[in-house]
């Protein structure tokens, strides 16, 4: 089917005037920081797969924030891949015989995520790593 030409109208004309100045001023708009936020039961387990698939792409400009409680929390304490080895938590009261999987060494094999391990204990440099993170162009994971 042939399509029939298409004049463009007064309209058109001043729709892409004001999509190309828009455009030419877009420097002008406040860059929207994206972060993901969630437990050591999602990233280290269930949902690592998405999450690595995430930082794998160096333009992917987002931020992830990984709550390490080190295992299952909402389980009433599971042991999980976060929990370190020797851990007594529920369901493993004679301590876990696994070694704690490392996330941010994982991560750090690509070359291009910023990675930041953090304490509450130390505030400033938790801080520190948020501002780093969300200033950095490309994936972050703050653990």
């Amino acid at each position: 089917a042939v399509l029939p030409d298409h004049e463009e109208t007064e309209g058109d004309l001043r729709k892409q005037s004001l999509l190309s100045k828009i455009w030419s001023e877009r420097d002008m708009f406040p860059t929207v920081s994206q972060w993901i936020v969630g437990g050591d039961g999602w990233a280290y387990d269930i949902g690592f797969g998405g999450l690595d698939h995430v930082e794998a792409f160096a333009s992917n400009d987002v931020n992830v924030l990984i709550v390490d409680t080190e295992m299952y929390s909402n389980t009433g304490g599971q042991q999980s891949k976060a929990t370190p080895s020797g851990a007594a938590v529920k369901f493993a009261m004679g301590g876990k015989q696994q070694s704690k999987k490392n996330i941010g060494e994982i991560f750090m094999t690509y070359e291009h995520v910023y990675v930041a391990s953090v304490s509450l204990g130390f505030p400033a440099q938790t801080l520190q790593a948020f501002i780093e993170a969300d200033r950095y162009c490309g994936p972050s994971v703050i653990i």
